[in-house]
């Protein structure tokens, strides 16, 4: 399975250097090879051989039904009845999620492969290999984000919803509908500049803003997340803290090299402005509500710091030749699938 991953980053990096000589046919054929190929590898999974697959496995043959989301119910009941194994559920949520991933990034990218490859470097392993919920819900929130610019609100919020059918947390998504894509204003810059030291603070001193939310707009269901944090029943789903994270670490740098480039960027890609709010809001979620649950708040930063993948694609518009930015930002990409592989055999480790 490790090695599988391996050679599928490798092969699309390597492709992503091609991409601008190839011609759209071979360019779009080798776009759905590397779709199937991303299927096959997180839909024949063996139960065990990826983190939470087993608990995954658990819950199939359970028929867990609390806090479980309706997509999920109503493909097990599905599945069970035809007597198909566990492996039906991994490859119909690999099937969903990749070619819906496939066509945001396509949508919104003016390099796919490159951010493709980026994708494959973190957040393939994280939600189709493991959170397989998660990752239908972040490319529905993708292409969310995608027909909301292009003033398909209809389309838009269907996705939304559609995403919270995988994931209840799909539903923060409709915060997109009070962001703007207009370029950053004084006062955003310097908003997005501080609103990082500010939520740093907010994590050290394990301030929780969520107590101040009423009980009517749910207030009572933040307080049922603090009691499972306060009887320490989170457990190994803590994860690390986000200064161990290199991963976090990177995209913090991402981050201020894109606000400090900020007009060059946006000139260069249309979607750049939305975008950088959405990883403003992805660590200020990580920030501020770790001291609620560190659960939620890595699943709020996780779908909002999807966009990510983006602005690393488009921070090679800020190297002169983009040959260079590519290379830059391949190896950011590297080290970043290092750790992330790191983390994922780790994982291993912990569920066996």
């Amino acid at each position: 399975m490790f090695i599988s991953l391996v050679l599928l980053f490798i092969t699309c990096l390597s492709l992503a250097f091609l991409e601008e000589r190839l011609v759209d046919k071979d360019k779009k054929l080798l776009y759905a090879i590397m779709g199937v190929v991303m299927i096959l590898i997180a839909g024949l999974r063996i139960p065990g051989a990826t983190p939470d697959s087993d608990v995954y496995e658990s819950m199939y043959y359970s028929k867990a039904t609390l806090l479980v989301e309706p997509s999920f119910t109503l493909l097990s009941d599905l599945f069970l009845s035809m007597s198909l194994g566990v492996n039906a559920l991994f490859i119909t949520y690999a099937a969903i999620s990749v070619p819906l991933r496939l066509n945001a990034i396509s949508k919104l990218s003016s390099f796919p492969l490159l951010t493709l490859s980026i994708y494959i470097s973190h957040y393939y392993m994280l939600h189709d290999v493991v959170e397989m919920r998660c990752a239908v819900a972040s490319a529905l929130f993708l292409l969310a984000v995608y027909y909301k610019l292009e003033k398909k609100i209809a389309y838009s919020l269907l996705c939304i919803l559609m995403g919270t059918l995988f994931h209840y947390s799909a539903l923060v998504g409709l915060v997109i509908f009070a962001i703007s894509n207009k370029p950053l204003k004084t006062w955003h810059y310097y908003a997005l500049h501080f609103i990082i030291p500010i939520g740093i603070v907010f994590y050290f001193l394990n301030f929780d803003i969520s107590q101040y939310v009423p009980a009517e707009i749910g207030g009572e269901k933040l307080q049922r997340y603090r009691e499972l944090k306060e009887n320490g029943m989170e457990g190994d789903m803590e994860g690390i803290p986000f200064f161990r994270d290199p991963a976090i670490m990177l995209n913090l740098i991402l981050y201020y090299g894109c606000l400090f480039y900020h007009e060059l960027l946006t000139d260069k890609y249309k979607y750049f402005p939305i975008f950088i709010k959405l990883l403003g809001l992805a660590f200020i979620c990580k920030f501020t509500l770790g001291s609620l649950s560190s659960v939620v708040a890595s699943r709020l930063f996780e779908y909002f710091d999807i966009v990510s993948i983006f602005l690393w694609t488009a921070a090679v518009y800020a190297f002169n030749p983009l040959d260079i930015g590519k290379y830059i930002i391949s190896t950011a990409s590297t080290i970043r699938f290092f750790f992330s592989s790191l983390i994922y055999v780790l994982g291993l480790g912990v569920n066996n």
